[in-house]
């Protein structure tokens, strides 16, 4: 019985004695499926061209827009707050369990509930940007109730004591009264490069994640 082979082009059995067009890339049944893998094979390597050519494109994009990201103060100053946020958060937390006591908000005394805690600021952000990256401008606060709905609750209402109250409560009448004064006196704006959030940043990152491995 005669073996056959496979053409290299339609991958279809042929006799071994068939009329072949031998190459160094292998057999084909005809001159017809020789020109139709050489065309294959160009198109395919046209496609992987254009592929790395596309890749190489989106590459350089993404680096483009990275350093036009990088080089965006706004931006910048949007993703240190969020990690200097979760940085205050963290440490808070771990203040109250070095003290052996449950977490409470700053602004009502209550614990967190079905709240979540946010870093509340007692001088806000906008109002007072020298301060946003300030530790002792910020303390643990409910996210939904005392910061979002009362606006930080910084005088009190009906059912709480208030923010300001709320340091005194924490720290004392010396301790809190001296955050209070030093919150409320001038200081000079800070002018922060892109290039100092994003080291600010990176060590804050370093930080956040000592906390969250501490805590398991």
């Amino acid at each position: 019985m005669n073996s056959k082979l496979t053409c290299l082009c339609c991958k279809e059995f042929y006799p071994k004695d068939h009329n072949w067009i031998k190459t160094p890339k292998g057999r084909f049944a005809s001159y017809d499926h020789l020109q139709a893998y050489v065309k294959n094979q160009n198109t395919l390597k046209l496609f992987r061209a254009n592929a790395k050519k596309l890749k190489d494109k989106k590459k350089a994009n993404a680096a483009f827009d990275k350093k036009v990201r990088d080089n965006d103060l706004s931006h910048q100053k949007k993703l240190t707050q969020k990690a200097f946020n979760k940085l205050r958060v963290l440490q808070e937390v771990d203040w109250f369990d070095r003290q052996g006591t449950e977490p409470f908000c700053i602004s009502c005394g209550m614990p967190r509930g079905n709240d979540q805690w946010c870093n509340g600021h007692y001088k806000t952000v906008g109002g007072f940007p020298e301060l946003r990256f300030d530790p002792v401008n910020s303390f643990l606060q409910h996210n939904q109730r005392c910061n979002m709905r009362l606006s930080g609750d910084i005088e009190g209402s009906k059912t709480t004591m208030g923010y300001k109250k709320g340091l005194i409560q924490r720290f004392g009448q010396e301790e809190g009264q001296a955050i209070l004064d030093y919150c409320e006196k001038h200081h000079e704006p800070k002018r922060y490069t892109c290039d100092q959030l994003i080291a600010m940043r990176k060590q804050m990152n370093v930080d956040i994640r000592e906390f969250e491995r501490a805590r398991g």
